[in-house]
C-alpha cells in the first residue's frame, strides 16, 4: 500500500544527522503518498498507513517522518535526528494515569422532599 522507495532515497541523500528541515522533507514525501491512498480506499490512513505507523509519537512536529527515521535506526541505519531522541518515550501506564472517581448522589436539603416522576405512554 505505502511506497517504501520514495522516503527511503530521500533518506539516503540526507546528511547522517536530520535537521528539521530534513525532516520536513520526508515528511511531505509520506504525507502526499499518504493521502492518494486514503483517497482511493477512501478512508482516513492515519495511524495504519505504514508500518512505523505502530510507534507513532504526535507529541513532535513531524511525526511521521519521526516515527519512519526511528524505524529506519531501528532496522540498524546509522542516522540521528538533531533534538529528537532516537526511540519514543514509553506512555505512562494506565495505573499511573488513573484517578479515583467517586460518583455522590445528590442529598435533598433537610425538610425538602425529592419528587420523582414516572412517565407512561397511552
Amino acid at each position: 500500500m505505502w511506497n517504501e522507495k520514495g522516503p527511503l532515497e530521500l533518506l539516503k541523500e540526507m546528511p547522517n544527522v536530520l535537521t528539521a528541515e530534513n525532516l520536513a522533507q520526508i515528511q511531505r514525501v509520506i504525507d502526499n503518498d499518504k493521502f492518494i491512498n486514503s483517497q482511493k480506499l477512501r478512508a482516513d490512513l492515519c495511524g495504519k498507513y505504514a508500518p512505523f505507523c505502530a510507534n507513532c509519537d504526535k507529541t513532535v512536529i513531524k511525526p511521521c517522518a519521526v516515527a519512519y527515521v526511528r524505524m529506519k535506526i531501528k532496522e540498524g541505519m546509522e542516522v540521528q535526528m538533531e533534538n529528537i531522541p532516537d526511540e519514543a518515550p514509553e506512555p505512562p501506564s494506565e495505573i499511573e494515569g488513573l484517578e479515583e472517581v467517586v460518583e455522590v448522589e445528590p442529598q435533598p436539603e433537610p425538610g425538602k422532599k425529592i419528587r420523582i416522576a414516572i412517565a407512561r405512554r397511552k
